[in-house]
């Protein structure tokens, strides 16, 4: 038997206990909820939009609590699923308009944009109807409501909440809570389309991903209060974890701040964008490389819009920049580095709309299209690393030449027949000579390899090298271990004249250290 069928079976007692029932008018069809299921939305997508309503119906002055608990079924073709918050609830008219396709959206909240959201998710996560919702207004008795969608739906009262095997809530009393049991195949979709995962423990850790990147404004703490908007946690059977707020990983960051007119009123804007960060992406999720954004890839390039503090679209490339013949920039390997954020403050609905399902940007909008001008004239960098590290040692030079106005400070010396350049060589006359390595990424052995390699080739000129400094993000103990044993044990070339030369003066610098941050 169908354990669903179970689920939904023993919770049939309510009319026997005397509790309220209740016939709502829904206007959709079975037909058409099923033509829902089939609009290619993924998992995350879908949970999403349960938990953009949760986040919307937190209490005033309240940090919203979401709970998301995980649960294998009987049957390993299904995943328990359920979400709950503690916020306002609904009483029964307001459940009525929220099963409505299309229906009114309360408060003012933009998250609450287009009034499908439930039926969305419900339809996409519970394709064969598999669902029951339960809400209240207030403390008291809840009302539920189960699936499928028809057009006459029974909603009873009852005492309390129905949780099925394996799943659990961490507090007692929700407002809202949705049982959902969804096909293996579209939680696999948390990985990506195809995905083949079937451990819970690790499907939760992509989903943890996407809500931490979605939500990371709300996850973020406020710098007066400490406190975040809201509070996520996903459980797997018994245990549970919470979701952090995950940022775009981004070095050599370069900001432009500008105005724009956006629905009768001018609005600030800020663009933030440069080179991936590998580092940070490798321990971006709990301490934990990133496995869907972020990925130095064609599919994750690009940046991502915020509006307000929900992060409605990730990877965005060919959707604002254009070629000089006016068709869609090509995503191409060489914009794989390329990564930033715009950040748009909170704006009422209807100003900078989104796809009914939130899952992208209306095209057709003529306010993204206004902002999507402005924000073209500044070209995507193509090749973000070489261009990052050139614009790095631009400005390391510049505040060098500040300091010292007296040195020779040059980008343009070359070494060894085949020309290896050094990235910049400070020089006085007659004095000090010092080499500097600028990286983007995190320090590498291979990184000191070419210190020693300018080295070299500049004492095999006649030139005696002061010391070697390599400047990076970050760098691990046994590179800067490895860098004193090089100091200490390994013997730099003669002079053309076969006189010997000073020993390796090799040191590691972070950003922080320097003030190139």
């Amino acid at each position: 038997m169908d354990n669903m069928k179970e689920y939904q079976e023993k919770t049939q007692m309510e009319s026997a206990q005397g509790l309220e029932t209740h016939q709502i008018a829904v206007g959709i069809t079975p037909r058409m909820f099923s033509g829902l299921a089939k609009q290619n939305l993924n998992c995350a997508q879908s949970i999403r939009e349960l938990v953009d309503n949760a986040i919307a119906a937190r209490l005033a002055d309240m940090k919203a609590i979401v709970w998301i608990s995980m649960a294998p079924t009987r049957d390993k073709n299904y995943i328990w699923l359920v979400i709950a918050d503690w916020g306002v609830g609904m009483d029964l008219a307001g459940l009525e308009n929220a099963l409505q396709l299309g229906s009114i959206p309360t408060g003012e909240d933009r998250l609450n944009e287009h009034g499908f959201g439930i039926d969305n998710a419900l339809a996409s996560l519970a394709s064969a109807g598999s669902w029951t919702l339960y809400t209240h207004k207030q403390t008291g008795k809840y009302w539920k409501v189960s699936g499928p969608l028809k057009t006459v739906m029974t909603v009873r009262e009852v005492a309390d909440i129905e949780l099925p095997e394996g799943c659990f809530l961490q507090w007692n009393n929700p407002s809202t809570v949705y049982v959902l049991r969804v096909p293996l195949t579209m939680m696999q979709t948390l990985q990506n389309r195809g995905g083949k995962c079937t451990d819970i423990v690790t499907l939760r850790s992509w989903l943890v991903e996407h809500l931490g990147v979605a939500y990371r404004g709300y996850l973020d703490l406020d710098p007066e209060t400490m406190e975040p908007d809201a509070k996520i946690i996903v459980a797997a059977g018994k245990d549970y974890i919470a979701v952090p707020p995950i940022h775009v990983p981004m070095q050599v960051v370069e900001t432009q701040r500008f105005k724009v007119e956006l629905g009768g009123q001018v609005v600030p804007v800020e663009y933030k964008y440069g080179v991936l960060d590998l580092d940070r992406r490798d321990h971006l999720v709990h301490g934990k490389k990133a496995k869907y954004y972020y990925q130095e890839n064609i599919k994750t390039q690009g940046i991502d819009i915020r509006l307000g503090k929900r992060v409605i679209a990730t990877g965005q490339l060919e959707q604002i920049w254009q070629t000089e013949s006016g068709h869609p920039l090509t995503r191409h390997n060489r914009f794989n580095d390329f990564v930033g954020e715009i950040l748009i403050p909170e704006l009422p609905r209807g100003v900078l709309s989104t796809l009914n399902n939130k899952s992208g940007i209306d095209p057709q909008d003529q306010d993204w299209q206004k902002l999507f001008a402005a924000i073209s004239d500044f070209e995507p960098l193509a090749n973000a690393q070489a261009d990052g590290e050139r614009a790095l040692q631009k400005k390391w030079m510049d505040m060098l030449k500040a300091v010292n106005p007296d040195h020779i400070i040059t980008d343009e010396v070359s070494v060894w027949p085949t020309g290896a350049r050094i990235d910049v060589l400070d020089m006085v006359n007659d004095g000090p000579m010092m080499i500097y390595e600028l990286k983007t990424k995190k320090g590498e052995p291979l990184n000191l390899y070419q210190m020693v390699m300018y080295w070299d080739g500049l004492v095999h000129c006649g030139n005696q090298p002061t010391e070697a400094t390599l400047i990076v993000p970050s760098y691990s103990s046994d590179l800067a271990q490895m860098a004193q044993q090089i100091n200490e044990s390994h013997t730099p070339p003669r002079f053309p004249d076969g006189s010997a030369s000073k020993p390796y003066c090799l040191k590691i610098a972070t950003f922080a250290d320097k003030h190139l941050e």
